[in-house]
């Protein structure tokens, strides 16, 4: 496809016709050449190539079904567009099933021919540069499992290049969703302790702080209530490999010490027991709130901070490297049109332009999560993305958590998502129970309900 000016090939053997088309297309920047047999047509196509194909189907010596099948053995991508009489659109359903890219009634108006135009230019030009980018993922691998390669990256990338081969500990640092297990992971996955143990990952926030001793160390059969049998903790699971600790900043104070004193001296007691069990660890942190500031107000113990940051690793917000947006929503897309079954090449170019200049604060994770709810709600190949500074008005199911004391009972909060939900999806239910994660026919039985209660009203 040329980079510059749109090259169209027109063939017709009405002369009135191409000398009409000709002169339209210099008025709105495109080049077009005309000719009234298709062979000779054929014979430019051979010798010059075009970015688009328009041709009539009826014509002496080679017709439009006979150049359609001699362009598609040359080239099998082109867009071709057929044109057609008013009376002969069964011509151009035979056309499409033979490889034409759309068709449009004679005689036609040309603003409506150059919309068409556009939206067939736009579409091919979308496919080709996800079949580049997917040949690129094919081909190339991407660094330490992740995407992007703009200045901030290649610098994440370099010190990740350091840093694995060496068995230190780390603390990795940056917003939530912005990818830290990642970089941990790469940290293991690329150093010796690959071969030798695991990789474990532990959120240090999601337990209180005797479960998370119990988790961290291990058990006896009998240490406490529901002991009931021998537990390994992960410490001991991950010897010889990589402990990932997620969000360390929420450790209690006195399993600050504990954890400290068991990374310094690489033994563990599990609970319950008074037998020392040696372990080879490589701990790695992460965080997304400032760690400094933390020990500078006490919250954190300076020590156990020390002990663990002896390198650390900054992975940078997505408002950080925003030349990486476009590859990262090309493998979503990629990802997410494959798992739910979607046609989809790509986003329209005011959709691109919005995702490009929003304000990512839920960085990657929010990205991938508006990328999935776009492709499963797609109608067509190009998928569309509204204004993110909208604001939910309060109807919006939202706006329920910012209602003060105006709360409503879990089954009522259902039923309003689920309107909610069926209603963004135009009354589509097939689309609406994927978005809900649940299948039609459950959905169906609550709508039943919801109509049953409302008429009882």
């Amino acid at each position: 496809m040329s980079a510059d000016v749109v090259k169209i090939l027109f063939v017709d053997d009405d002369p009135v016709t191409g000398r009409v088309m000709k002169r339209q297309c210099s008025n709105v920047g495109y080049q077009c050449n005309i000719y009234q047999s298709a062979k000779e047509a054929l014979n430019h196509f051979q010798q010059q190539s075009a970015d688009l194909i328009i041709t009539d189907l009826r014509m002496p010596e080679m017709n439009g079904f006979e150049l359609l099948q001699e362009v598609r053995e040359i080239d099998p991508e082109i867009p071709v567009l057929v044109m057609t009489g008013y009376s002969s659109v069964e011509n151009a359903v035979e056309a499409m099933k033979s490889g034409a890219t759309d068709f449009i009634k004679k005689p036609f108006d040309f603003e409506e021919l150059k919309l068409l135009l556009d939206r067939t230019m736009q579409s091919f030009k979308l496919r080709q540069e996800n079949r580049q980018l997917k040949q690129r993922l094919e081909d190339d691998s991407d660094r330490f499992g992740m995407l992007g390669n703009s200045p901030a990256m290649e610098l994440l990338y370099n010190t990740i290049d350091k840093v694995a081969g060496v068995d230190c500990n780390v603390v990795i640092t940056g917003e939530s969703g912005s990818g830290k297990e990642l970089v941990a992971r790469a940290l293991h996955d690329y150093s010796p302790r690959s071969d030798k143990g695991p990789f474990v990952v532990i959120d240090c926030g999601a337990l209180p702080e005797t479960l998370l001793e119990s988790e961290l160390f291990g058990h006896e059969k009998g240490a406490f209530t529901g002991a009931s049998h021998l537990k390994r903790g992960l410490m001991e699971q991950a010897s010889g490999g990589t402990l990932f600790l997620d969000e360390i900043c929420n450790i209690p104070d006195a399993m600050q010490v504990k954890l400290m004193r068991a990374i310094e001296s690489q033994k563990i007691i599990r609970v319950g027991s008074t037998d020392e069990i040696p372990i080879d660890l490589r701990i790695v942190s992460a965080s997304n709130r400032d760690l400094k500031k933390m020990v500078d107000e006490g919250s954190l113990r300076h020590d156990f901070y020390h002990r663990l940051n002896v390198v650390n690793i900054h992975v940078p917000s997505l408002n950080e490297r925003r030349d990486d947006i476009p590859k990262l929503v090309d493998r979503f897309i990629m990802e997410f049109s494959k798992r739910y079954n979607r046609e989809v090449i790509g986003f329209d170019n005011e959709s691109m332009t919005r995702l490009m200049n929003a304000d990512w604060n839920g960085n990657i994770r929010q990205l991938k999560n508006i990328i999935e709810r776009c492709v499963i709600l797609a109608d067509s190949e190009l998928l569309h993305w509204d204004d993110p500074t909208h604001q939910p008005d309060e109807s919006d199911i939202l706006s329920l958590f910012y209602r003060g004391q105006d709360f409503v009972p879990l089954e009522e909060l259902e039923k309003r998502y689920i309107q909610h939900v069926l209603s963004h999806c135009e009354g589509k239910k097939v689309k609406a129970a994927e978005v809900l994660g649940i299948d039609k026919t459950t959905l169906w039985r609550k709508l039943q309900r919801y109509e049953q209660e409302q008429a009882v009203v």
